[in-house]
């Protein structure tokens, strides 16, 4: 999904994090999601009475789960587009009253080696084969 200004991404991340809470009481409620070349992944939780949960949620809305990995990337773009620093991460809290606190991690994850190189099947099959045999081209087997 594309957005038309950060406001509309965080939006998504707090409609992310409304999506995990469902119906359950909260006094807090936050996502955290790594952005790496491609994809992203998150994890999410709430709290309540000092309580965190982080099971459940996105039983009626599995968009909003999408929509808010979405946005992250598009965080992550637009950070290093206005500012030429790349985020590797965000962790989003939302609060009942509506205000929201983000917080970016600029931190790379340790070995971590992002490439714009693929890799074809072919060139993938070939350093399999070349690691069953040995330095003199026999099988190993």
């Amino acid at each position: 999904m594309q957005f038309d200004d950060v406001e509309s991404a965080y939006r998504a991340l707090a409609q992310y994090v409304l999506a995990f809470i469902e119906k359950r009481t909260w006094d807090s409620a936050g996502c955290k999601i790594s952005t790496l070349a491609t994809m992203a992944k998150g994890s999410q939780w709430l709290v309540c009475n000092g309580i965190k949960d982080e099971h459940g949620g996105f039983s009626e809305d599995h968009t909003a789960l999408w929509e808010g990995l979405d946005a992250a990337l598009s965080l992550r773009d637009d950070l290093l587009k206005t500012t030429g620093q790349r985020i590797w991460g965000l962790t989003f809290t939302l609060f009942p009253s509506g205000r929201f606190k983000i917080e970016y991690d600029y931190d790379k994850p340790e070995g971590y080696e992002e490439s714009d190189e693929l890799i074809s099947g072919t060139e993938i099959n070939q350093s399999l084969r070349e690691l069953g045999m040995t330095d003199s081209g026999e099988d190993k087997k």
